[in-house]
């Protein structure tokens, strides 16, 4: 008889054990599945919230960035603070759902104009960026408030601000700021 008692004992210790490693195993299953649904989540939040890397198509920024490179978009300092003549933004147009890669030349108060081949930024000549004889003229245009005027580094080949169906950005159209560019890795430069 305790020989029966000592092979039940034994039985139910290793059924215990057997019972305790598959709840170790689950525990272990869940531990992954919440980390892992955790990881997810901050990697969107981040890319959502605070940066993210945005392809280049196009040559409206030329010679700055090249179709296919990749730049890595920072959205935190607008929150804080609006774009600044020669930020590298990117944003979008009204009636569009693309993005666009541009450069702030008018911030609030400014007046742009371009006459005979010149970009005139507040009655100054601007050549900044650009120093080439501009194809198309457009009269002058003051940027409301917490708004930017924005423009293509390769500005004949730029559909941007000056064309009247965009004009001056909201600022709320602005995504972010580009900051350097981060691929092909033998281009990498901050912007």
């Amino acid at each position: 008889m305790s020989n029966q008692k000592t092979d039940t004992e034994d039985n139910r210790e290793e059924i215990s054990r057997m019972q305790q490693k598959a709840l170790e195993r689950r525990r272990e299953f869940w531990g992954w599945v919440i980390s892992l649904v955790a990881a997810v989540a901050i990697a969107l939040a981040l890319r959502l919230f605070v940066f993210e890397f945005i392809r280049v198509d196009g040559d409206s920024m030329l010679p700055t960035l090249h179709t296919n490179e990749y730049v890595f978009m920072e959205k935190v300092t607008y929150w804080f603070e609006e774009p600044r003549y020669g930020d590298i933004v990117i944003c979008y147009y009204p009636n569009r759902t693309e993005t666009f890669v541009k450069r702030v030349i008018g911030t609030p108060g400014d007046t742009i104009e371009i006459r005979d081949g010149t970009l005139y930024i507040n009655g100054v000549p601007d050549t900044n960026y650009f120093s080439g004889y501009l194809e198309h003229s457009m009269e002058p245009v003051t940027v409301p408030e917490h708004s930017v005027f924005v423009m293509g580094d390769n500005r004949n080949a730029s559909m941007d601000s000056t064309n009247g169906s965009i004009g001056p950005l909201p600022v709320s159209m602005i995504l972010g700021r580009a900051v350097f560019v981060i691929w092909p890795f033998d281009q990498i430069r901050g912007l």
